[in-house]
């Protein structure tokens, strides 16, 4: 109950609604099919002693107020079969048709709650700040959001089939002891009873294989990743083997453990449902000899408990299966609510902060400060201590120095992706928060030592982050142009031509250019170049630069590079120890 109240109440207002309304729909369900079932019995009873049970319809005081138009439905036992008969097969048609509604809806809402979570959890993970997603293994951030089909299918809508469930038995339960009060009780409560004292049984055995199965889908899940990022390293060093043999340990140990999962999961099915029936066998044995019930007299009862166990049977299996699936699923969720809990590193989004109002627009016309700006990671010594640094509009700066200097550190700052520790930068004048660093980055293009290229074509790769029908085609085709792309007429599509996953149909070169290309089609007032030739060979690290230098004068540009020669022509030059 803790654990529902926890995700209800992450919920929308919609969503909260939602489920109240399938709660009634659930609730006028369960009277339907107990009127069913009622329905049914009465049937099974008159089909066997037809003349018996019609005259206990005329008999019945309901029968002298019937409207006369009523009486040829019911006037011989003949008659009554017939009427009866039409009416089983709409009460079964409608309350079927009902029921599959219900299910449409109650599955639908499960889908909405997956998808509600997963873009919560998305969201949280894109928001919180740069620092917190350098100490996360981004292999279990994905599998985290693939996990929100537990919240669905493997938490909500079970819950949503428990009060289903539960409440068409009570309403069964009460019609039964109405009319056959001791058996029923003794039926219906040693079934239930059965049901709750094996579910506390084996939920200790559910909770381990659950536990075992989601480590083991975690390690699974970062094995394939890394070996799939890594193809090209797993291919040359020949460690194939070395992450099909860990995967296969991984899978075998999931195999059992999901193997026992199941059992425990079909053991209170199978142990119900042989109860049921024995329950049966021994109502009738204590109906005629404990009871001592004629033949006749015991018929009917006989025929209720049929029909009763046709529908407490599968109702008790569903209520059983559907805690089995909350207590699977609960590692899972746990592993989700932690994920969510804490505090985002978000930007506001709907109410504009004082200071982004005074300045809606973050303009770059004069110059970038660094003050003071000192930045260290987790407290550990500064990477950078005390720097202060002026970048003039319009200017080329060359950063350099060995791996571990901090020129990274120092770009991750530039662009926002880094708050220092002390100090601040100014843009202009304003300095650089929360509040606007959005605004800020507007204005800056990147062009990473190693691009992410993704599976989609030039122009979505250019674009990046436009759907296809928001692509300016025409600019991609300019940037295109300033970027020196000098592949366009090789691919078969031109612009829309597919360009493989991390881009493994171009050359470093190529990749590079467009990642140029996408920093110019953001129209940006700076452009980093963050070890952009670094990988490259002499010949296209000079091409590169070569386009660099056209851009001198058009863009403010920050180079950084460990060699002389990518940065020999800027304005400026810092060496950074």
């Amino acid at each position: 109950m803790s654990l529902f109240q926890k995700v209800f109440g992450l919920c929308p207002t919609e969503l909260k609604k939602k489920f109240w309304i399938l709660l009634a729909a659930m609730l006028v369900l369960a009277f339907g099919e107990t009127a069913t079932v009622g329905l049914i019995a009465f049937y099974a009873a008159a089909v066997s002693d037809p003349q018996s049970s019609w005259q206990a319809v005329v008999s019945h005081p309901l029968y002298k107020i019937l409207p006369i138009s009523m009486h040829p439905f019911i006037a011989s036992p003949k008659a009554l079969i017939g009427t009866l008969s039409i009416l089983v097969m709409a009460a079964v048609l409608l309350k079927n048709i009902y029921r599959g509604a219900v299910t449409f809806h109650t599955a639908r809402y499960g889908a909405l709650i997956e998808a509600f979570f997963g873009q919560h959890l998305l969201e949280n993970f894109l928001y919180r700040n740069y620092l917190w997603h350098l100490k996360k293994n981004s292999a279990d951030l994905i599998q985290l959001v693939q996990w929100r089909t537990f919240l669905g299918r493997g938490f909500l809508t079970p819950c949503l089939n428990i009060f289903c469930e539960l409440a068409m038995l009570s309403v069964l339960l009460v019609a039964l002891i109405s009319v056959q009060p001791l058996v029923s009780v003794l039926f219906i409560g040693i079934q239930g009873g059965a049901g709750f004292i094996i579910y506390r049984l084996l939920r200790k055995g559910l909770d381990k294989s659950a536990n075992a199965c989601q480590q083991c889908s975690v390690e699974m899940n970062r094995r394939v990743t890394r070996a799939l990022h890594g193809i090209k390293d797993v291919k040359i060093t020949n460690t194939t083997d070395f992450f099909l043999n860990g995967f296969r340990k991984q899978a075998n140990i999931f195999a059992r453990m999901f193997g026992l999962e199941r059992f425990w999961h079909e053991s209170p099915l199978l142990t119900l449902e042989t109860l049921g029936f024995i329950l049966i066998a021994g109502a009738i044995l204590f109906m005629l000899f404990g009871l001592g019930y004629s033949p006749l007299e015991t018929t009917g009862t006989t025929a209720l408990l049929a029909v009763t166990a046709w529908r407490t049977l599968p109702a008790f299996n569903r209520v059983v299966a559907s805690l089995a699936d909350i207590r699977g699923s609960r590692p899972y969720i746990q592993s989700l609510l932690d994920a969510l809990s804490g505090s985002k590193d978000t930007y506001p989004r709907t109410i504009m902060p004082l200071e982004e109002a005074d300045h809606p627009t973050l303009s770059f016309r004069k110059e970038i400060q660094f003050k003071d700006v000192t930045f260290a990671y987790d407290n550990t010594h500064p990477v950078i201590d005390s720097l202060n640094l002026t970048i003039k509009r319009g200017q080329s700066l060359g950063i350099m120095g060995p791996s571990g200097c901090g020129k990274s550190t120092l770009v991750d700052l530039l662009s926002g992706l880094l708050t220092p520790t002390h100090g601040e930068i100014l843009v202009d004048g304003v300095r650089l928060t929360r509040n606007n660093i959005r605004q800020w980055r507007k204005l800056i293009g990147y062009v990473p030592q190693f691009p992410y290229i993704f599976h989609g074509t030039l122009a979505e790769n250019i674009a990046f982050g436009k759907e296809k029908d928001e692509i300016d085609r025409d600019l991609v085709r300019q940037v295109i142009k300033m970027a020196s792309i000098d592949f366009l007429d090789r691919l078969p599509q031109g612009i829309d031509t597919n360009i493989g996953e991390r881009g493994v149909k171009l050359s470093g070169g190529q990749r590079q250019r467009v990642a140029i290309a996408r920093a110019l089609y953001r129209r940006p007032e700076l452009i980093i170049f963050d070890e952009a030739t670094s990988a490259l060979d002499e010949k296209n690290d000079r091409q590169i630069r070569q386009l660099i230098s056209t851009l001198k004068g058009e863009q403010t540009l920050i180079i950084v590079s460990h060699r002389i020669s990518t940065v020999q022509d800027s304005d400026h030059i810092i060496h950074m120890e």
